[in-house]
């Protein structure tokens, strides 16, 4: 994985799409402020935004969302829909309910996967990362 900081790609892919941090927080949706603490502060974008508030600052930039967070990789991506499997999936192969899997994920799942694109909405990427790492995943294929 390379070692440059989500917050240096993210600020490098704004200035590369020639807009300042004012015009990304409207097209985006966020305030200012947001933009600028996403690009001051290690973990603000991953503690602080959901995966689909990613893939909405990555659609602005001209960007992949994977390619905020390392070096490319080439394992096909997941739909909501294939992580929802996965997680009964899981669910089933540990002998667990899903509230048990929630715990060892750290995240309440059983509010956000119905409809399965909740769960990209609601989970942070914090939170993703977490879930795949219980799924033995990467979670780059995720978001």
């Amino acid at each position: 994985m390379n070692a440059v900081a989500p917050r240096i790609r993210f600020r490098a892919a704004r200035e590369r799409a020639g807009l300042s941090p004012t015009e990304l927080a409207s097209l985006s949706g966020v305030s200012d402020a947001g933009i600028w603490d996403i690009e001051d502060c290690d973990g603000d974008l991953t503690s602080c935004y959901s995966a689909c508030d990613v893939q909405k600052f990555c659609r602005v930039l001209g960007i992949r969302a994977a390619d905020l967070f390392g070096d490319s990789f080439s394992e096909p991506l997941v739909s909501p829909g294939e992580l929802v499997r996965l997680i009964h999936e899981e669910c089933h192969l540990r002998g667990v309910t899903l509230e048990q899997f929630e715990d060892a994920v750290g995240w309440r799942l059983s509010a956000c996967i119905e409809p399965p694109e909740k769960l990209l909405e609601d989970i942070t990427v914090d939170g993703l990362q977490w879930l795949c790492r219980e799924l033995r995943m990467d979670w780059r294929r995720a978001i």
